[in-house]
């Protein structure tokens, strides 16, 4: 009877494993899928831009210099003073006049000769200077150009008429149109320089800018994806995106990528159709076959 009941329980011990076991397995099996985003490509065009270097420079600008040895005392004006012809500048004061100490009537007044812009002011009150020591410089507002480096093999772009947008270190783009290019050449770079125009606020000469040249591209218009659906290796030379299957699976889909900007890119070859639910996020180190849940879905166009 002793044994009779030992093996009773190995018997149900035996059996309750095993229901374990099983129901490991069925976790396994119902794994959740990956949680992902999905969009849907769209019909257009992407321009191809070239981008280039460009600074700030006033054509017409003049320099204001004391005109006797003085000590300065008084600054009336700042970088990026609008000044008319006839305003006081500096106050200066004759070194033995100082030394005398006979007062304001003994002040000459440094006026501006032209309207314009103060670009930078070089002394403060206080200061002794020698006779023909710089004070400031003054720009004519309208003379405001940006000086473009254009290499050798991309003359054709920056020609004299044609137009560029000009994006500033703030991010604000100008619309501009290039003028005759300089005399002179960089020898190390080979590339000349070209003037621009555009109808600008005050800048401070010597600022960095972009000018941002359109390719004119006869092509007709494709599909076009946002950027961060398509995927590649590490050389940027093949490119997949992730599709959605209608069994919830996501399918490995090589492309051809063509022109792009920060956010979008074309699709160039016809592996992909408008209404394939393609991958947004979620999708990067995905396999091909991998379960997937939909949490979000851009509508089509």
């Amino acid at each position: 009877m002793k044994y009779q009941i030992v093996l009773l329980l190995l018997i149900v011990s035996l059996g309750g494993c095993g229901q374990r076991g099983t129901s490991n397995g069925n976790m396994q099996e119902e794994k959740p899928g990956t949680a992902v985003t999905l969009t849907h490509t769209a019909f257009g065009k992407i321009e191809k831009e070239i981008i280039l270097s460009a600074t700030t420079m006033y054509q017409n600008k003049s320099v204001v210099s004391a005109p006797i040895p003085a000590f300065i005392t008084e600054v009336l004006v700042q970088p990026g003073s609008r000044v008319k012809a006839g305003d006081v500048l500096y106050r200066i004061e004759s070194k033995e006049q100082h030394a005398l100490g006979n007062g304001n009537h003994a002040v000459i007044p440094i006026k501006v000769e032209r309207d314009g812009i103060v670009l930078d002011v070089q002394q403060q009150a206080g200061n002794y200077v020698t006779e023909g020591a710089v004070l400031c410089s003054v720009a004519e507002a309208g003379s405001l150009v940006f000086e473009i480096n254009v290499p050798y093999e991309q003359q054709r772009y920056a020609h004299s008429g044609s137009k560029c947008m000009l994006e500033l270190p703030d991010g604000t783009r100008l619309t501009a149109t290039v003028h005759a290019p300089l005399v002179t050449m960089n020898m190390v770079s080979q590339s000349e320089r070209v003037i621009a125009r555009a109808k600008a606020p005050f800048l401070p000469e010597g600022m960095n800018v972009k000018a941002v040249f359109t390719e004119n591209d006869s092509s007709s218009k494709g599909l076009i994806l946002p950027k961060s659906a398509v995927q590649s290796d590490e050389t940027l030379t093949k490119h997949w995106v992730m599709k959605l299957a209608d069994n919830g699976t996501a399918v490995r889909v090589p492309i051809e990528v063509g022109n792009s900007n920060a956010s979008e890119i074309e699709i160039k070859s016809d592996a992909l159709s408008p209404q394939d639910r393609i991958i947004l996020t979620g999708g990067y180190g995905l396999e091909d076959g991998a379960k997937v849940v939909v949490t979000k879905e851009e509508a089509a166009l």
